[in-house]
Formats: structure tokens, sequence, C-alpha cells
């Protein structure tokens, strides 16, 4: 790691924050105090307000009738895609699912195997938010916000979406840049959902 990179300093309170019990609205908000004293120049005050108690409502059916199609998959990869939203008209997240994974274990082997490709999902909330980051006074941190900002809100989206859709089943969950770094997000086991811990 680099101290000197802001993302690298951010980063592991990023994910500490993604993987505690979902608290969506307070995870948010601080994630976005970590950012700000991260990266204290970035206009973060003009950063557009998501709607995240509707995102995750959308994203948790999205999951119930993924998980419904696919009842024999243990392991969930969910994968991010930051190039195809199309301004709100694409996607950015898929699912894919295996039967070939154990819940109880961290071991991550499966993400490389043939996952099952099902339906994929917008979280309107990245649109809108990747739209304000693009714009002309965000480019000295516009990448920071395209793996900081996209990795984070979703994880915490799609932790709580997973938490509410997961129900009595087994599972394991990843979640991630479909071209890039990938995380264990959590599992279910015997109907509780709980964080995967470092």
């Amino acid at each position: 790691m680099n101290q000197d990179d802001p993302l690298d300093r951010v980063f592991p309170r990023l994910l500490a924050i993604v993987r505690e019990n979902p608290e969506p609205v307070s995870q948010w908000s601080r994630m976005l105090e970590v950012f700000r004293s991260e990266v204290p120049a970035a206009p973060w005050a003009r950063m557009p307000v998501p709607a995240i108690g509707k995102d995750v409502d959308e994203a948790a059916a999205w999951l119930a009738a993924e998980l419904k199609a696919q009842p024999a998959a243990k392991g969930i990869y969910l994968g991010l895609d930051t190039l195809n939203m199309e301004g709100g008209r694409g996607k950015n997240v898929e699912f894919g699912g295996t039967a070939e994974c154990d819940p109880t274990d961290d071991d991550e082997s499966w993400l490389e195997d043939d996952l099952d490709h099902g339906d994929e999902h917008l979280i309107r909330g990245l649109v809108e938010m990747h739209a304000g980051y693009s714009s002309p006074e965000w480019e000295p941190w516009s990448e920071f916000c395209d793996y900081a900002v996209f990795l984070g809100y979703s994880g915490i989206v799609l932790g709580a979406a997973m938490a509410r859709a997961s129900g009595a089943r087994d599972l394991l969950v990843a979640w991630g840049f479909h071209d890039g770094d990938l995380f264990l997000l959590g599992r279910s086991l015997g109907g509780k959902w709980s964080p995967v811990e470092d």
C-alpha cells in the first residue's frame, strides 16, 4: 500500500464500514465522513444525495428474485459495472451463483468457476453520484470516486438488501468490480446474515 494515496488510506476503513451489520443510512454518513477526512478539497457538499432506502428496497426485490431463480446456489457473486449505466437506462450490478461453495468457509476459489448468471440490476444512487463526480469540478478526484464511492455505496446497499433477501438460505456473498477487485461481503447461515470479518 502507498500511504500517500488517499485510496489506500480510505480502503480499510471503507471495508470496515461496509462489513458492519446493515444500518445503511448511518453507514453511508460515516463513509462520507471518511472520504471528507482523506480528500478534504473535493466538493463533497455538492455530491448528490442518494435515496438509500429506495436503493435498498429495489436491490432486495431484485436479489430475492435472483435467489428464487437459482435455488441451489450457495455462492453469490455481485459484480459492479461502472461503464454500462447509460444514464440510468442500463445496469451497474450483475448476479452470478454457484452451488460449488461452502458458505461457512471464507475460501474464494468458487469465484473462479463458471457461474450461472442472472438478470442485471441498476442501483440508481450510483448513477446520480457518478453523474455528479463526472463533472469538471470533480476531475482531480473522479478516479478516487469511481473506486471508493462506487464500491462503498454499493457494498452498503447490497449488504442491507442481501440481509433482507437471503431468508433461511445458507449463502456466502462476494461483491466488487467485475473486471477487478472482489471482496467477501457477508454470509447467511441458518437465516442470520452476518458480515465477513478480516
